[in-house]
């Protein structure tokens, strides 16, 4: 218990028991010829009350003083992982050959320039870097593109 705790307790319990000893007062005509005085040698039931009611406050205060606060650890959210940004997506061009290119140069050329596409930085991880690298290639090897 603190000392400040403490303190407040004892001073409050010597208050109330210097209270409550202090006896009945008798007040009266002082030309009553017989009275008695009654010494009473204790707290009695009404200095219980007032004791209890000072002290039981005063002992949860003091309780409460004592506890410590409760320390509760929240952990950080987990990161999270920055998520590619995407272009949206364009429909396949279609192919024109230029150089008069039948059905199998287109779709070997077209093989090839999509394997040389894989090749190109950032090709991997962006479909709008991919296919303007197909483009360019096809490009180069000479259709035309709309």
């Amino acid at each position: 218990m603190k000392p400040l705790a403490r303190t407040l307790i004892v001073l409050g319990l010597a208050a109330v028991h210097g209270l409550v000893s202090a006896g009945p007062r008798h007040y009266g005509h002082s030309h009553q010829r017989h009275h008695h005085h009654h010494h009473h040698r204790g707290v009695g039931l009404g200095g219980l009350v007032l004791g209890l009611a000072v002290a039981v406050p005063l002992i949860a205060l003091a309780s409460q003083a004592d506890r410590q606060p409760e320390v509760v650890y929240v952990p950080p959210p987990a990161p999270v992982p920055p998520q590619p940004v995407y272009a949206p997506a364009r429909p396949a061009p279609v192919i024109y050959p230029r150089n008069g290119q039948g059905p199998g140069q287109l779709e070997t050329d077209n093989r090839e320039c999509n394997r040389w596409a894989t090749t190109q930085q950032a090709a991997m991880t962006d479909a709008g870097v991919f296919q303007r690298a197909v483009e360019a290639c096809m490009d180069g090897r000479g259709y035309t593109l709309r």
